[in-house]
């Protein structure tokens, strides 16, 4: 309940939530209703529109499956599909906004060390198997109940994504889910194109742009299904280090929050269905959260809310300017509803003296807002604005009339050594 007020003030869209298969079902083939805390939540989301990720667990046991004998009594596949149309038919009664996802990486479940294989997928590995049975069980018992309903599974890294398409998912399965974080930029995706053990698959481009590995993903599936998926990120963050104090793979607070609206822009441009920023608060999981665990907020939940504030309802258009992945310098982006328009845009590099080159048009002067939020007017200067560009975005509001046709980047020449 104390995540209401956050919810509102970033207008959040979707949110995920466990829902725990040995709370539902304590005994064979009886399940219990929601818990009444799950339900006020489940009544705010409907209220505020607010979509869930009903995250569904893939074991019954409260504790760790070690055996094969262990897997078949606690994670049937047949037990786990009568499961999931349960949680199904329980969120429609609420009237909320939903999808299910099938399991939270699955090769960090308990499956793997239980049934064996690779780590990675490849073939064989027994606990892919038994997660595709899982997957495929759900959709076939939720879709008799109600066809419209999406189901989403995966992993967090996109090889496995791979190896579960050749292991035939059920071809009704709605959306594929991934978490590609990344030690770096977000423009450039933590595998490479001829990583070794993502082979025989190549899961992104040479340039290792993140848009790539979502183009390749979704072609594989179009391959595999004959038809295309919906792809979901759902979790996707940077661990922050608070002041000076340093944490593995942490990275600098503010660059967390830059990171951030970055991050939901190349998804946008990507086609991706949704991001879910991983995460809300702390809690066990170490500094990922929007939110301290005493409730203050870091600087990624002040960029959150002013990114929600300026593209909003905006609809993404298309690339203006830039190149991708390891090419990837300034950076500009159209957002649209047909009356306003919304540039975002930033260097990549951080390379110095690069600026967003803006016609001036019928402008008399130019509106941009920072990564915080914070506005400055611009003048034009020779029939253009320049807008300097740094790690963080900002935010160029026009209306729908000036031509962003026009817009790209200069490079302030260096300054000549004093003689």
């Amino acid at each position: 309940m104390s995540m209401f007020p956050m919810l509102s003030d970033l207008n959040v869209k979707w949110v995920r939530e466990h829902v725990y298969w040995q709370w539902m079902e304590t005994s064979p083939g009886v399940y219990n209703d929601f818990h009444p805390a799950l339900r006020q939540q489940l009544a705010y989301y409907k209220a505020n529109d607010i979509g869930l990720v009903a995250l569904l667990t893939l074991s019954k046991s409260t504790t760790k499956m070690t055996t094969p004998a262990h897997v078949a009594l606690h994670a049937d596949p047949d037990a786990f599909g009568r499961f999931a149309a349960h949680v199904a038919h329980l969120l429609d009664e609420e009237g909320v906004r939903y999808v299910l996802e099938i399991g939270n990486e699955p090769h960090n479940s308990s499956l793997l060390g239980a049934l064996g294989g690779q780590w990675n997928g490849k073939a064989p590995s027994p606990w892919l198997d038994h997660y595709v049975r899982m997957v495929n069980a759900a959709v076939r018992e939720v879709k008799a109940y109600d066809p419209r309903i999406k189901l989403l599974a995966g992993d967090d890294m996109w090889v496995i994504d791979y190896w579960l398409l050749e292991a035939g998912l059920d071809p009704r399965l709605d959306g594929l889910t991934v978490h590609p974080y990344t030690p770096g930029v977000p423009e450039i995706a933590a595998v490479a194109h001829d990583t070794d053990w993502v082979r025989p698959f190549v899961a992104v481009d040479p340039d290792r742009s993140l848009g790539s590995a979502f183009a390749r993903l979704q072609a594989a599936a179009q391959k595999k299904r004959g038809r295309q998926v919906e792809i979901w990120i759902t979790e996707m963050g940077w661990p922050s280090m608070d002041g000076d104090k340093a944490i593995p793979g942490g990275v600098p607070e503010r660059t967390v929050a830059a990171y951030l609206p970055r991050s939901y822009i190349l998804a946008a441009e990507a086609g991706v269905k949704a991001l879910l920023w991983f995460s809300s608060q702390d809690r066990s999981d170490g500094p990922l959260g929007l939110t301290r665990n005493d409730a203050s907020h870091r600087l990624a939940y002040e960029a959150f809310k002013t990114m929600t504030s300026e593209l909003g309802p905006l609809g993404f258009v298309k690339r203006l300017y830039g190149g991708k992945g390891k090419a990837a310098v300034v950076q500009a982006f159209l957002f649209s509803d047909g009356q306003a328009d919304v540039v975002v845009a930033w260097n990549a590099t951080n390379a110095a003296g690069e600026s967003l080159i803006v016609p001036q048009g019928a402008l008399r002067e130019l509106v941009v807002r920072d990564l915080l939020g914070v506005e400055r007017r611009l003048a034009p200067a020779g029939g253009r604005f320049l807008v300097p560009l740094g790690l963080e975005p900002v935010y160029v509001r026009m209306p729908s009339s000036a031509r962003s046709d026009g817009i790209g980047a200069a490079t302030k020449p260096p300054r000549a050594a004093p003689s």
